[in-house]
């Protein structure tokens, strides 16, 4: 099927657009920024570390508290952890390789992000400076706005953003993740399938994963996840927003 002649579009009102830095990106692509974040989020373009918690039942962790851990997960250089409840630790990149939407939904309306200290002792442990729900990150942050036009080019431009770089140095798509986002009201699975041979190094040959879902005339990335060679999870909470 031939791709459709690339149309772009103005969401308006937005502030202040600019054009894409980057060299890879067309030169018409457009890009809003990224929306306010709430309650002084610091994390909306930095990418996190994903744990996992020894338990369930989240709810009790907030600021000052001490969140034991099922394992050791790498050190955040920016203290920022995405923190998922135990029952994610087997299942979360199988949840995402098969859509599983219920399960998601399940485990991140558990979930916290984190500016913490780890204590990699015997057991453990997250020392908890501050706390965000992701349940209310997913209603309140919106990532920058990348007007979509012919599927390459789209997925051109939001793998040029600098904050995505950082999660997925690969690229968080492409064309078929940027055609499945756009077609289906909520789309779990590969944003982008991993390729060997691109000199992109190993980042670029495990394949990245979403979470969308449209809202309107917007598509909704709520969650990227990648997964390095070493098993290594990183996220990123609300990074772009599809406008159609």
């Amino acid at each position: 099927m031939v791709a459709p002649l690339m149309v772009l579009r103005l969401v308006a009102p937005l502030p202040a657009l600019t054009n894409e830095p980057s060299n890879e990106a067309p030169r018409h692509s457009l890009v809003a920024p990224r929306g306010s974040a709430p309650n002084a989020y610091p994390f909306a373009d930095v990418c996190l570390v994903v744990a996992f918690a020894a338990a369930d039942d989240l709810s009790r962790f907030g600021v000052g508290s001490r969140i034991p851990l099922a394992a050791m997960p790498d050190i955040s250089g920016d203290d920022a952890y995405l923190v998922l409840p135990l029952g994610a630790r087997e299942g979360i990149v199988t949840a995402f390789a098969r859509g599983q939407t219920g399960r998601l939904a399940h485990w991140f309306d558990q979930a916290l992000v984190v500016r913490a200290e780890l204590d990699g002792g015997r057991a453990p442990r997250l020392w908890v400076g501050a706390s965000w729900a992701v349940r209310e990150l997913f209603d309140s942050l919106e990532g920058p706005r990348v007007t979509a036009g012919e599927v390459g080019e789209t997925a051109r431009v939001v793998n040029a953003l600098d904050g995505l770089r950082s999660v997925a140095p690969g690229g968080l798509f492409d064309t078929r993740g940027v055609q499945a986002a756009m077609d289906r009201a909520t789309y779990v699975g590969a944003g982008r399938v991993g390729v060997e041979g691109l000199g992109l190094g190993g980042d670029a040959v495990e394949p990245t994963w979403v979470w969308c879902a449209h809202d309107g005339d917007l598509v909704r990335v709520r969650v990227a996840l990648c997964e390095s060679e070493d098993d290594t999870l990183t996220a990123m909470v609300m990074p772009v927003t599809l406008s159609r």
